[in-house]
C-alpha cells in the first residue's frame, strides 16, 4: 500500500481559478481530491489531518516493482538518444507499476513535449505537482508551456511564482520568469530576476544571454557587452542544448560591437589622428591617410616612404563601414610603427622570392595546370591566376604572423578600439571563410596552395573581444572566379594547350616575375629566403 501526504494549500486543482481546499468543508475537499488524484488509482482512501491530505493507494503492486528502476533508466537512455516514442512507452510501463513515480511521470511529460504533444505534456506535469507540490522542474515546464505554447501569460506567471514559493533559489525558474517579465515589458522586475538567477548559478548561459538582451532592449549596449564578456570568459557548457544560446549570444555580441563602433567612429578616428601626429613628430616623417575604394583583395595597405621614393608614408583604405575604418587605419599605422622601430634597431628584414623558387612553385602545380587546360580554360587566364596564387600565398604566409603581432598590439594598446577591431576582423574572417568553402574556388585552386591557405584561416572556436585569430589578409584564391568566369575556350587542342613539357623550358616566363618581398621587423634573427 502506497501513502501520499500533501499539504492542502499546495494542491493545485485549477491554475486559472485557485481553490483553497483548507477552507472547504472536509467532505467537499475529500471529493475534489479524489477526483483530482484519480489518475493514480480507481480506488483511493483520502483523509484530512491537520491541514494535510493523506492519500492511500489500496491496490497491491506487482512483483515487477522490484525491477521498475531498471525500466525507468531504460526510458531515460531512450529520451537522451532522442527516441521519444520508445521513451513514452517505457515510462508508461513504469507508471503502470508505480503510478506515483514522479520522475517517470515528469520525463513522460517531457517526451510528449519534445514530440509536440503539448496537451499530454501539460496533463502529466499537472499530475506531477499533485504528487510533489515542490517539484521545481514541473513548475518550470508548465510555466514554459503556458508562456510559449498557450500564450497564457497570467497562468505562466502563476506557475513561476508558485515554484519560487517552494524553490526561491532555483536558477531555471528565476531565469524563465525573468524572460516572461521581459516579454511583458517589465524591465526592472526582469533585471532583478536575471541577477538573482546568476547569483544562484553563474554557469547557466541562458541567463547571461537573457540579461544582455534585456540591456539591448533598454538601449544599453555597453552593459550588454559586459554581460556577454562574462559569459565568454567562462568555460563553455558541455550541454548540447546550450549551443543555440551560444550561437545567439555571439550574434548579439557582434551586433552590439558594431553598434558601439559605429557610434564611436568619429571619436576613434580623432584618436587615430592624434596617434598619427605623435608618430610623425617622433619619426620626422609625414603620414597621409587616404580613402581608396579601388583596392582589391585587401582592405587597407601601408606604403612606406623609403620603399616608394616619397617624402611621406601613405595609408590607403577601402571604405567598408564607419564601424571598421578606425581599425583598418590603426592596423596600418601599427605596421609603420613596427617597421620604424626595426629600422632604428638595424633589424628590418626582407623576405624575397627568386627565379628559382618561383620556378619550383610553378613546377609543383604542373599536374593541376594540365587539368585546367583539359577542362578548356584559356592559357592567359591560367597563367594570370597561377601567378596571383603564388604571390597571394607568399603574402599570406609572411604577413599572417606579423599581422597577429599587430592585432595583439592594437588590442593591448588601444582598449577604445576593441569594438571596431572585433567587427573588422570578423568581417575579414567571414570573407576568407567564404573563399575556402566555395566549391568552385576549391576546384580551380591547386591543392598545394589551397590546403595551406585554408589552414591559415581556421574556424574560430568562439567570438569574444580577444578574437584576433582571423587572418587579416584576404587570400588570393578570391581572384579565381574573376579570371575564369569568361575564360573558357571551346577547344583544348593545338596552341591553346599549355603542356607540362613547357614547364621545362630553358627560359620560362615565370623567371621574369617581379620579386615578392615582405618586411618582418625583427621577428627573426637572420635573413630568410622564401622557397616559393
Amino acid at each position: 500500500m502506497a501513502l501520499l501526504i500533501v499539504p492542502l494549500k499546495q494542491i493545485i486543482l485549477d491554475p486559472s481559478n485557485s481553490i483553497d481546499l483548507s477552507i472547504l468543508p472536509e467532505q467537499e475537499a475529500i471529493r475534489l481530491i479524489k477526483e483530482s488524484y484519480g489518475f493514480l488509482s480507481s480506488s483511493l482512501d483520502v483523509s484530512i489531518r491537520d491541514g494535510l491530505a493523506v492519500i492511500e493507494l489500496k491496490e497491491e503492486r506487482s512483483a515487477r516493482a522490484n525491477n521498475v528502476q531498471k525500466t525507468f533508466q531504460k526510458g531515460i537512455r531512450e529520451a537522451q538518444q532522442g527516441d521519444y516514442r520508445k521513451a513514452i512507452k517505457t515510462f508508461t510501463k513504469v507508471l503502470e507499476i508505480i503510478p506515483n513515480h514522479v520522475d517517470a511521470r515528469r520525463n513522460l511529460a517531457m517526451a510528449h513535449l519534445e514530440l509536440g504533444n503539448v496537451a499530454k505534456a501539460k496533463e502529466h506535469l499537472e499530475e506531477c505537482l499533485k504528487l510533489d507540490p515542490a517539484n521545481a522542474w514541473s513548475f518550470v515546464l508548465l510555466g514554459n508551456i503556458y508562456a510559449k505554447h498557450e500564450r497564457n501569460q497570467p497562468v505562466a506567471e502563476f506557475y513561476y511564482e508558485a515554484g519560487l514559493t517552494t524553490s526561491p533559489n532555483d536558477n531555471i525558474l528565476l531565469n524563465n520568469y525573468a524572460a516572461l517579465q521581459m516579454e511583458q515589458g517589465n524591465s526592472v522586475k526582469a533585471k532583478e530576476l536575471f541577477e538573482r538567477a546568476l547569483a544562484a548559478d553563474s554557469s547557466y548561459p541562458n541567463t547571461y544571454y537573457g540579461l544582455a538582451y534585456l540591456h539591448q532592449i533598454n538601449r544599453e549596449p555597453a552593459a550588454a557587452i559586459a554581460i556577454l564578456d562574462r559569459l565568454f570568459d567562462r568555460p563553455k557548457s558541455s550541454d548540447m542544448r546550450s549551443e543555440p544560446v551560444y550561437r545567439n549570444a555571439r550574434a548579439l555580441y557582434l551586433e552590439l560591437s558594431e553598434e558601439l563602433a559605429r557610434q564611436d567612429g568619429t571619436r576613434l578616428m580623432g584618436l587615430i589622428q592624434e596617434k598619427k601626429s605623435e608618430l610623425e613628430r617622433a619619426a620626422g616623417q609625414r603620414i597621409s591617410i587616404e580613402e581608396d575604394n579601388s583596392l582589391e583583395y585587401v582592405s587597407a595597405v601601408a606604403q612606406m616612404a623609403w620603399k616608394h621614393g616619397r617624402d611621406e608614408h601613405r595609408i590607403r583604405y577601402r571604405m567598408k563601414s564607419e564601424a571598421v575604418t578606425p581599425h583598418l587605419v590603426a592596423h596600418e599605422l601599427e605596421h609603420i610603427v613596427l617597421e620604424q622601430q626595426a629600422r632604428a634597431g638595424g633589424r628590418n628584414l626582407f623576405f624575397v622570392t627568386t627565379a628559382e623558387t618561383r620556378t619550383a612553385a610553378v613546377h609543383s602545380v604542373a599536374s593541376h595546370v594540365s587539368k585546367l587546360q583539359q577542362q578548356g580554360y584559356a592559357e592567359k587566364n591560367i597563367t594570370e591566376v597561377i601567378l596571383q596564387l603564388i604571390h597571394g600565398l607568399c603574402s599570406q604566409i609572411f604577413n599572417c604572423p606579423l599581422d597577429m603581432v599587430v592585432e595583439h598590439n592594437l588590442f593591448a594598446k588601444y582598449p577604445e578600439l576593441q569594438r571596431s577591431q572585433f567587427v573588422s576582423l570578423h568581417q575579414m574572417y567571414q570573407e576568407a571563410l567564404k573563399t575556402f568553402t566555395s566549391p568552385e574556388i576549391k576546384k580551380l585552386t591547386p591543392p598545394p596552395y589551397f590546403v595551406p591557405a585554408t589552414r591559415l584561416t581556421v574556424r574560430t572556436p568562439s567570438l569574444s573581444t580577444i578574437c584576433i585569430k582571423a587572418a587579416p589578409t584576404i587570400p588570393l584564391p578570391t581572384v579565381l572566379p574573376k579570371y575564369f568566369r569568361t575564360g573558357k575556350i571551346s577547344s583544348t587542342s593545338g596552341k591553346n594547350r599549355w603542356k607540362s613539357s613547357n614547364l621545362a623550358m630553358s627560359t620560362p616566363w615565370w623567371t621574369n616575375l617581379p620579386v615578392f618581398s615582405s618586411c618582418v621587423p625583427g621577428i627573426f634573427g637572420k635573413r630568410m629566403t622564401s622557397r616559393t
